[in-house]
């Protein structure tokens, strides 16, 4: 039942959220959503991609997640299995730290955060040499954000090797100019949290913004790293977040991802991040426990199965009525309450309160204008509306 109601909680919230369609950040970065991906484009990205990866200690928490998740569940050693430029059959073909030593004599592109421009010319002297033929997936991880120029560099910068190495890209082909065959993916990605320096010019959050909306306006796939750690397991946002999910106004012990951590076990809400395939336990960079790699590893794994083609709805029984709730009803934020516009259209329904791992919060027959929200907890939900006839649904956010 549990899982019945969490196909249902995704297959609502993936379809009315145009956002989550291709930013990986703290709703899709979720065990609950990485177990519910069809199985077939799971096995389509880990035999078919190949992936290109350069980072310095921040882009850690995705390699580290990434090798440390086929040992986390009864399956996932074959499921999410992972090579480090050691290709093998059957298993995701990874390369970390891959595209550094591609850069121009004498040029920094150890990351994003270096010289911001060199990871354009590094990028196509790794894609141009023949041993690197067959690689689709491109990304480039930040260290700090800050103070970068993201929309002079880094978007002109990925959307000009896109249109060089893209899908019908102009280097792309056979003949005269043309420097190889295999398209690429270039995955985008935001920058790290810094603790009680997010807000402002050139900072994480703002810098989020650009990069996401840049995403959302060309369907590029962007990895939200920003989003990742200043979002605890609720989907409540702190603003003063660093990247160990540390945050004064959360409170207690200020570490919101060490108190989820301390209340699970390892293999039961939480896995070990690993150095390297089977390799030694390690968690990411800069952080004192894995929720955080884990995290980035799942949000991974979407955008990977995206690429080989999955549409990002759960596979499932449940049929979602086509009528959208904004069409019924609509989220009063201020007063933390759903109206209701269409009574006519709404009667006989159950109002239902659902949290991201598909617990019911709250549920009531729909019975005048007004459903109220005031007592529930901060945090994001799925709100369906449902019927014998209708069921549709909403992301909502309470704060």
């Amino acid at each position: 039942m549990k899982r019945l109601i969490a196909l249902i909680v995704w297959c609502v919230l993936m379809s009315n959220i145009d956002a989550q369609n291709f930013i990986a950040d703290h709703v899709v970065a979720n065990e609950e959503v990485l177990r519910i991906i069809p199985k077939e484009f799971i096995d389509k990205a880990r035999n078919e991609l190949k992936i290109a990866y350069q980072h310095t200690s921040h882009g850690t928490h995705v390699s580290r997640g990434m090798f440390g998740l086929p040992d986390y569940k009864p399956g996932d050693d074959e499921l999410f299995a992972i090579t480090n430029d050691n290709p093998q059959a059957g298993k995701l073909e990874f390369h970390d730290y891959a595209l550094a030593d591609y850069a121009p004599q004498g040029v920094d592109a150890a990351d994003l955060s270096r010289e911001e421009t060199a990871f354009i010319q590094t990028t196509r002297n790794y894609l141009d040499a023949p041993e690197n033929a067959e690689i689709n997936v491109v990304m480039w991880s930040w260290c700090d954000i800050k103070g970068h120029n993201a929309t002079g560099n880094y978007l002109p910068g990925m959307q000009s090797l896109i249109d060089e190495y893209g899908e019908g890209g102009s280097k792309i082909g056979t003949g005269e100019g043309k420097t190889r065959v295999v398209p690429v993916h270039f995955i985008f990605m935001t920058g790290h949290a810094n603790r009680d320096d997010n807000i402002g010019d050139g900072k994480p959050k703002n810098q989020a913004d650009l990069i996401n909306n840049y995403c959302i306006e060309n369907e590029y796939f962007c990895l939200d790293y920003y989003a990742i750690d200043s979002h605890d397991m609720t989907s409540a946002y702190w603003d003063d977040a660093g990247d160990d999910g540390n945050s004064t106004n959360y409170g207690g012990t200020e570490k919101f991802y060490q108190d989820y951590e301390d209340s699970k076990s390892i293999g039961d809400g939480f896995y070990e991040n690993k150095r390297e395939p089977n390799g030694m336990i390690s968690r990411g960079s800069h952080t004192t426990q894995h929720i955080t790699s884990n995290r980035k590893a799942y949000a991974m794994w979407w955008i990977l199965t995206r690429i080989a083609g999955w549409d990002g709805l759960a596979n499932s029984d449940i049929a979602v009525n086509e009528v959208k709730m904004d069409d019924l009803a609509y989220f009063d934020h201020l007063n933390k309450r759903l109206i209701i516009k269409d009574q006519e259209g709404t009667i006989g329904c159950y109002c239902k309160l659902y949290d991201l791992e598909g617990k019911l919060v709250k549920s009531d027959i729909i019975d005048g204008t007004i459903f109220s929200m005031s007592d529930i907890t901060a945090g994001a939900y799925v709100m369906v509306l449902e019927s014998d006839n209708l069921k549709t649904s909403k992301k909502i956010v309470i704060q």
